[in-house]
């Protein structure tokens, strides 16, 4: 079979796959992919695969589902994801949900980018968080939030209200570091800095 015709059947095939409503995808990440969307357009051509999802996309990724009105999946084995309009992340295994115009994931490096607002809802933690950037290293736990960055957090003596102009959050250990602008407001003290 030349390349033609292996490209045409594993078009025919993707689409077959694509009309039952999800196509479950397995790469080099080893996750499970599946996606569903109300409009579907594939591209199969050797080095330009891409999938794109309109009208309602939902693509999930292990426990992550991922939903916006638009979302293209793309390079070898769908290794970005990168979605637009009313984007939704929610994390049931980390009880972790995002919510942003936009977003850029990398599925081999666990790596979420979100260039513009961005708004985080941390249950495990008792967290609420927001900035104009994010970028999330999904396998540390660490998130970094840039411009206009706020966070709170919940504790036994009130709301702790952090803010700064760029906010390191290490989910696992539980800590903030601060810098630019820096301020904290917690039991009816400020604490400012340009870095805590």
């Amino acid at each position: 079979m030349n390349n033609k015709a292996r490209t045409i059947v594993g078009f025919l095939l993707a689409l077959v796959a694509l009309a039952t409503g999800a196509m479950p995808l397995a790469g080099a990440t080893s996750q499970k992919i599946t996606f569903k969307g109300g409009y579907t357009k594939a591209v199969m051509k050797e080095g330009r695969e891409s999938i794109i999802l309109t009208q309602g996309a939902v693509v999930q990724v292990g426990e992550i589902v991922f939903e916006a009105e638009t979302i293209e999946l793309s390079g070898k084995d769908s290794r970005y994801l990168t979605g637009t309009e009313k984007v939704r992340i929610v994390d049931s295994g980390r009880g972790l949900t995002i919510e942003a115009t936009s977003l850029t994931y990398d599925r081999e490096l666990e790596l979420i980018l979100i260039d513009g607002w961005v708004d985080i809802l941390d249950l495990e933690n008792e967290v609420i968080a927001s900035g104009a950037y994010l970028s999330y290293d999904q396998a540390l736990g660490i998130m970094k939030l840039q411009i206009a960055a706020k966070l709170l957090h919940h504790t036994e003596s009130g709301a702790m209200v952090c803010r700064a102009d760029s906010i390191s959050y290490d989910r696992a250990n539980m800590t903030l570091a601060l810098k630019g602008n820096s301020s904290i407001y917690w039991k009816g003290d400020v604490y400012e800095s340009s870095s805590i």
